[in-house]
């Protein structure tokens, strides 16, 4: 692991703190899980902002926000973005399926 210095909000070191004492694990436990989750939800909403504007196929949006094609088409779905499958998805598929094979 990297270390880093942020600053943080004085409410959200309250939480974190409060948290940490219930999980009974250091503050850093938990400052570190939120950032994971919050950089997957980033990492989602990129990608389907970048679909969303064609510039990134459903394939190419799966890897960005490092989801199958199936659980990318998915959270489209959930948002109301109807997915166009093109043939680069499905190779995007057939390749994953591929590597999860062998």
């Amino acid at each position: 692991m990297q270390n880093v210095s942020v600053r943080l909000k004085k409410d959200f070191m309250k939480e974190a703190e409060k948290l940490a004492k219930l999980e009974m694990v250091d503050k850093s436990v938990i400052i570190r899980e939120a950032l994971e989750k919050g950089f997957a939800e980033v990492k989602l909403d990129i990608s389907i902002e970048m679909f969303s504007k064609g510039k990134a196929s459903t394939s190419e949006s799966a890897e960005i926000a490092d989801l199958s094609v199936g659980e990318m088409m998915d959270e489209l779905v959930k948002r109301g973005i109807r997915p166009e499958i093109t043939l680069d998805d499905l190779k995007g598929s057939l390749d994953t399926a591929m590597k999860m094979v062998k």
